[in-house]
């Protein structure tokens, strides 16, 4: 198994992702300390870094405030940023740049453009298990050329009011706001080179901490990296490796045109660690997982997902939140392992009934002993 880093494709992705933390919610992020907690924390990564990052960051794009609500919404976590919906719909691997990236966009027609645009907006939510390729296409084509379905579908969209009818917009007139979106981030480029210099150093470290080992190592690496928490059975013999300093606790895999990444943020080694402390069945970690599940939207969300739901976007139709809600929530029980990633294809989240129990009897045992 092998692991290749993309440091293009990782600047790339960092740019066209910059702009979002105008948008972010430092009480959102602080929120990991929450699921980790303050001491582990400290100890082990310097979150204050991160959120002193994400104020000078929201700093320097204020001035491009109104502009960029034309293409990010206004909301911390979202799935629906256009630039989220491009790297879905075209490859973002193998462009120096942003503007080799959005200039290759317009070389398509404007039919084009705006049925791939649909086919994303239509699959985001969803995960290849639940996605018939064939089907989805045709999808795109039937909502492109009938308007009314088209808005429909923007409607039931998970995100913002204002950023629902942003998004008709964009794709009924792609080449237009394409334009406009490059020209934007010509100005925001100056920026964004400012604060990546500063990381640079954490670039390397992670070049030794996580690169090499995967080089070297691959498969067995990769297990130890995680903590044995992402199945290998989910990656490639090839897998192409991507980084975050822009949001450096996230681990995903990323579908971009016809290709896959896999995006290991900067400190997600550490996140691993952290989440893998977990297994520790002490009385700290019992009232962390007990905290966990004390929420009643969480307690909705982990009852859908114990009858096999795992649509984001149904979980947030059902429950009556937003994507970002659901998705926020669903961390927090990765976090405290009270579910897991599957390693079969039919659901992507599974409860770990075996945790639970062990967790509930090692507290009546605690109980009765005292």
């Amino acid at each position: 198994m092998k692991f290749l880093f993309d440091e293009k494709a990782t600047r790339l992705h960092d740019f066209l992702m910059f702009p979002k933390l105008l948008y972010v919610d430092p009480e959102e992020v602080h929120n990991l300390n929450e699921m980790l907690g303050d001491e582990e924390l400290a100890d082990v990564v310097d979150h204050e870094a991160h959120l002193e990052f994400i104020h000078a960051a929201k700093e320097d794009l204020d001035p491009f405030k109104d502009p960029l609500l034309g293409f990010y919404a206004d909301e911390t976590i979202s799935n629906y940023d256009f630039p989220t919906l491009l790297l879905k719909a075209y490859s973002f691997l193998g462009f120096a740049d942003h503007k080799d990236y959005l200039q290759r966009i317009m070389q398509d027609d404007e039919e084009t453009i705006r049925t791939n645009l649909i086919y994303a907006l239509f699959t985001v939510e969803r995960g290849e298990e639940e996605t018939d390729e064939k089907k989805a296409r045709a999808m795109a084509d039937h909502l492109r050329e009938n308007r009314d379905d088209l808005v429909n579908l923007v409607r039931e969209t998970p995100t913002t009011e204002n950023h629902r009818w942003i998004l008709l917009l964009l794709i009924e007139n792609p080449k237009e706001y394409l334009e406009v979106y490059m020209g934007l981030l010509d100005k925001i480029r100056p920026l964004f080179a400012q604060h990546l210099s500063r990381h640079e150093a954490r670039i390397e470290r992670f070049r030794e901490e996580v690169l090499t080992p995967l080089e070297k190592d691959g498969a067995a690496a990769f297990e130890r990296l995680t903590q044995d928490i992402v199945p290998s059975e989910s990656l490639e013999e090839e897998n192409i490796l991507i980084t975050s300093f822009t949001n450096p606790y996230r681990y995903s895999s990323l579908t971009t045109g016809d290709d896959r990444v896999i995006l290991f943020g900067l400190d997600m080694d550490t996140g691993f660690k952290m989440i893998a402390e977990f297994k520790d069945e002490s009385r700290k970690n019992r009232a962390k997982v007990f905290k966990t599940l004390s929420d009643e939207t969480r307690y909705e969300i982990l009852r859908l997902i114990a009858k096999g739901m795992t649509s984001t976007k149904a979980i947030a139709n059902a429950v009556g939140v937003s994507s970002a809600t659901v998705t926020y929530h669903v961390n927090a029980f990765l976090t405290a392992k009270v579910i897991k990633i599957s390693k079969t294809k039919k659901a992507k989240y599974v409860v770990d009934y075996e945790r639970l129990q062990s967790f509930w009897e090692a507290f009546i045992d605690e109980l009765k002993n005292d």
